[in-house]
């Protein structure tokens, strides 16, 4: 069985080619083994003149290359056997009340059926129908598939029926084992290439407590890079849980203090769930470098398709509890989207607000919502994110707490909600926070307006667990009607602007006056000639900064509450983003008054039509090219 039927032919040849090429690099160097599985046994020790899978990895050196007997193509090795009943990885401890990030230390991650601390390279990939790998101990006897310390490289391989469970730990100061990846568990960089891992879970403690949290269903890994990848029909469930189908920290470990980015590329993210009373990221938990660290997902030509995020209903409504993030949760770091469809993804669960912050949130894509600075973009291009829902209504994209929603132009979203996010800095030029709507943005877009939804394509065998459970898998969407021939073939031009003044932190700075005055010049026929006059004289109310903290201190609360209400004032009349880079490339500087000076200034890119699509074909297919992960 190939690992995904959304991989195009060409897909097929770009792997057929590797596998050919990297057999003659092979074949000449004298470094490097190529071990050749041959067997489906999983037993020790290996029938007489063969070569199990667990046998070759255990001999295989670092930069070893495992490979699989013809005879063995659309075969499946079950794995019955734990190999590391106490995998040791890297976790992120906690430690304090309240509790305090102490960075990165060895922990218990329970059974792996297999288990390498090593680099490691699987590859299937002269294989017609691949290879599947699969735990076969069921719920009696749980165990993930695979963990790697180190580099996982697999090519044409799916993994899958994995179950990693938090269970209790007699004795240490570790009480529970980390449920993490229930298919694959990688501290190091996983690297799939036309791979499917489907039908894994994992499941945490019914407490509140981080260590007993379950993370990533289908994968967890430090550093991740996707291509020609399905991850579907996979679970987490507990007190916390997160990432139903990939959890992805980001480069954790990076020492210049930036992470690594990662990536998908032409990968599909469908129908994965996560059922919790704190919940997070039905398709993609991306943390993006951790609290320390600050890097960047990128998700080009993909699908993020019917993931779930879902309450516990057989745990008390007790204390806050949250849901987010139905398709990608940003938890840290940016985002990426470029070329790809986010739709049909869901947030369920009770609503209610703790903190003046509502619980639920982005149905399709959400960010991390406090004053804690963790986000900082969310970049979108010639992308799609519509039909996704959040408490049974429309909610699409949530900025939550970032810094800038950047848009290179030619998107189609849903709902937008930018109510979270950070409000305007006049340091740094940063009182634009939103470079929204730009050339061929639209959004309040219905699902019909943009996808062929009826022509869906769907998984030839993985199952969904999301929304639509028990129905195969979504791979992904034809585009429909406005992202049909949208974007030029030829680059265009994209231009951002960048505010700021001097003369803050004093109490004399009266610029939320001017910032009322220009509202009523700009806006009066819809927000009326007497527009924020219950707000009063604002001078004085001003920001102090720090630089990195200003969020949290508490003289900036007045600052932060003006802006808010300004928001609630406004009330939607100015369309989703009511004081984007229109208002502030438009704000008269030389109306600012003698004690305060103003600057504006105007950034442009050039941006090109991604060069193919999901499945490999070529960008534009006519004149002008689609949005969206799919080319008709």
């Amino acid at each position: 069985m190939k690992p995904s039927p959304s991989s195009s032919a060409a897909a097929a040849r770009r792997l057929a080619g590797l596998g050919a090429a990297l057999l003659a690099l092979a074949a000449c160097s004298p470094d490097t083994v190529t071990l050749v599985v041959d067997s489906v046994e999983d037993v020790e020790p290996p029938s007489a003149g063969t070569t199990t899978l667990r046998a070759a990895i255990e001999r295989a050196r670092p930069g070893d290359r495992i490979a699989f007997d013809a005879s063995l193509s659309g075969a499946t090795i079950r794995l019955t056997r734990v190999g590391a009943a106490h995998t040791s990885l890297p976790g992120e401890v906690y430690a304090g009340g309240p509790p305090a990030f102490q960075g990165y230390q060895d922990r218990d991650y329970g059974p792996s059926a297999i288990f390498a601390a090593k680099d490691l390279t699987l590859d299937a990939s002269a294989l017609p129908g691949g290879i599947a790998i699969e735990w076969g101990g069921g719920d009696a006897s749980r165990a993930r598939v695979l963990a790697v310390r180190g580099d996982l490289v697999m090519r044409n391989v799916t993994v899958r029926s994995g179950h990693a469970s938090a269970e209790p730990i007699a004795g240490g100061t570790q009480p529970f084992t980390l449920a993490r990846g229930g298919g694959l568990a990688v501290w190091g960089t996983a690297r799939l290439e036309g791979c499917t891992v489907s039908g894994n879970r994992c499941t945490g403690d019914r407490e509140p407590s981080r260590d007993r949290g379950a993370y990533g269903g289908g994968i967890y890994a430090n550093g991740l890079e996707l291509v020609d990848t399905v991850v579907s029909g996979n679970a987490v469930s507990g007190y916390g849980a997160a990432g139903g189908g990939i959890y992805s920290v980001g480069g954790a470990d990076a020492s210049d203090g930036t992470g690594n980015d990662t990536s998908l590329t032409r990968c599909s993210v469908g129908g994965n769930r996560v059922t919790a009373q704190h919940a997070y990221g039905g398709g993609v938990f991306t943390l993006s470098g951790g609290p320390r660290n600050l890097a960047t997902m990128r998700v080009t030509n993909s699908t993020i398709a019917r993931n779930l995020v879902e309450d516990e209903p057989s745990l008390p409504e007790t204390g806050q509890y949250y849901y987010r993030g139905g398709g990608i949760y940003m938890g840290g770091g940016s985002l990426s989207l470029v070329a790809s469809t986010v739709a049909e993804n869901e947030v369920t669960g009770h609503p209610a607000t703790f903190g003046g912050k509502p619980n639920m949130s982005g149905g399709g894509i959400t960010a991390t919502v406090g004053n804690a600075h963790e986000v900082e973009v969310l970049w979108l291009r010639h992308s799609i994110v519509v039909g996704n829902r959040v408490g049974g209504v429309a909610g699409d994209v949530h900025a939550g707490s970032l810094l800038f929603l950047d848009s290179s132009g030619h998107n189609l979203l849903g709902a937008l909600d930018v109510s979270q996010i950070l409000v305007p800095v006049p340091d740094w030029m940063m009182l634009s926070r939103k470079h929204y709507p730009k050339v061929g943005d639209r959004d309040g877009v219905a699902i019909g307006q943009a996808l062929a939804v009826g022509e869906a394509r769907r998984h030839a065998s993985v199952v969904s667990a999301g929304p639509d459970a028990g129905e195969p898998a979504v791979l992904w969407y034809p585009p429909a009607d406005l992202a049909v021939d949208a974007v030029p073939a030829s680059a265009h031009a994209v231009t951002a602007v960048l505010a700021g003044y001097t003369g803050f932190g004093t109490p004399a700075d009266d610029f939320l006056n001017h910032v009322l005055e220009q509202l009523r010049t700009a806006h009066g026929s819809a927000l009326g000639s007497d527009f924020g006059s219950a707000f009063g004289d604002l001078t004085g109310v001003t920001w102090y900064g720090p630089a990195q903290t200003w969020p949290s201190n508490p003289e900036n609360q007045p600052w932060i509450t003006f802006w808010r209400d300004l928001d609630v004032a406004i009330g939607g009349r100015l369309g989703a983003i009511a004081l984007g880079d229109d208002f502030w490339e438009g704000f008269p500087t030389a109306s600012v008054g003698p004690d305060l000076s103003m600057a504006v200034q105007r950034t442009t890119r050039s941006v090109r039509l991604v060069d193919e699509d999901q499945r490999g074909s070529p960008r534009p297919s006519g004149a002008r090219g689609d949005v969206g992960a799919i080319e008709r």
